[in-house]
């Protein structure tokens, strides 16, 4: 009874000439009494990252794709409040959101323009994961969550895009439509499902609307804990170089040390998209026309490198073009772990996985030009 005394007078309320510190560690002693919070955040800050991880930036690219999914999901949580998916009233609301609502531009514009950092940064983790080979035993789901999430983010983009129900959200998710419906097989029921019928309208304005805000956040936030779990359970990587591994046996706090540069990152990229918000406001095309006929249609720019393909693939070559290539793509990214399974980690001893990415990323990058031509 004794112990059970001393640990009820700890937690109590402290007397009001206490300073706020007493205070607030008097509420977070309740609060680990009951929850027993205290012990897995300590080990989550506490958890010792190698001083070469600490001292390399691309290491920050992880975290600060996080804060990026933060922000995009924060502004998107706002803008709900004022968004109406209607489509007599969704394109209204959201210029009344752009030009009418106080800060409204600055919430519609970070994650207008958020969305593209996202997908960069992203890309950009997978990347450097990949050509550090840390994809490779035994963090294959780590990987796999990875290449999922950049697919999950992908989706937020199409389905985000008709949202506005602006000319251009509207003919993109037409000929995105059209793109789906080509599938072998299965293209028909596909592309019905998403558009809730057999023409672009109310329907497909609601499921595009609650893919958007319920079930891809779920998605992402589940994948996102999948990843980090597996990333503390099976630690970062070993370093590939010999300063590396000498930095490897090394060790600094997640917190303060790595948490803060990603903070400092994080809080650049907001200022940064601040900057453009204010400078060039979140484009608002006129609202949607069916009926137009001269409107050219023009995806974002993280689609045009399969909206040019398509120009190679013409009639009966198109599912190749929209299935066939990308889906080979993703699924030699996922099955990438268990095709590649020597040891061997740096780039420069691994020349077909090194030269097959070049080849890629030279071929999206070529392909994005030739689009905005």
């Amino acid at each position: 009874m004794e112990v059970e005394h001393n640990k009820i007078d700890r937690i109590s309320i402290p007397h009001r000439s206490r300073g706020i510190g007493s205070w607030v560690g008097a509420v977070w002693g309740w609060l680990d009494a009951r929850t027993g919070l205290a012990l897995p955040l300590r080990k989550f800050f506490t958890y010792p990252v190698p001083l070469y991880v600490h001292k390399n930036v691309l290491y920050s690219l992880g975290g600060v794709s996080l804060i990026s999914l933060a922000l995009q999901l924060f502004s998107g949580i706002l803008m709900t409040f004022y968004y109406d998916p209607g489509i007599s009233s969704a394109y209204d609301s959201v210029d009344y959101i752009t030009y009418t609502l106080p800060a409204g531009w600055l919430v519609r514009g970070v994650h207008v323009y958020n969305a593209s950092a996202l997908v960069i940064l992203l890309f950009l983790h997978l990347l450097r994961t990949y050509f550090m080979g840390a994809y490779k035993k035994p963090r294959e789901i780590t990987w796999m969550a990875g290449v999922l999430m950049l697919l999950v983010v992908l989706g937020f983009a199409f389905t985000g895009a008709l949202l506005p129900w602006d000319q251009s959200g509207y003919w993109a998710t037409k000929v995105g439509m059209e793109i789906a419906g080509s599938t072998p097989l299965a293209g028909t029921w596909i592309k019905r499902i998403l558009q809730g019928g057999s023409i672009l309208g109310q329907a497909t304005l609601t499921r595009f609307y609650v893919l958007h805000v319920l079930l891809l956040p779920l998605g992402i936030l589940s994948l996102v804990i999948l990843h980090i779990h597996q990333l503390r359970y099976h630690g970062i990587a070993p370093a590939i170089t010999e300063k590396g591994k000498r930095d490897s046996k090394k060790f600094v706090p997640f917190f303060p040390h790595w948490m803060t540069l990603d903070a400092m990152i994080g809080t650049a990229l907001l200022i940064l998209l601040i900057f453009v918000s204010w400078n060039w406001r979140a484009p608002l095309e006129f609202p949607a026309d069916p009926t137009s006929a001269d409107f050219i249609p023009r995806p974002q720019w993280y689609f045009l490198s399969l909206y040019q393909m398509l120009k190679y693939f013409p009639g009966p070559l198109e599912p190749v073009a929209a299935i066939l290539l990308p889906g080979a793509l993703i699924g030699g990214l996922l099955a990438l772990p268990f095709i590649d399974r020597s040891e061997e980690r740096r780039p420069w001893r691994r020349p077909l996985a090194t030269a097959l990415a070049i080849a890629v990323i030279s071929a999206i990058v070529v392909l994005t030009v030739l689009a905005t031509l």
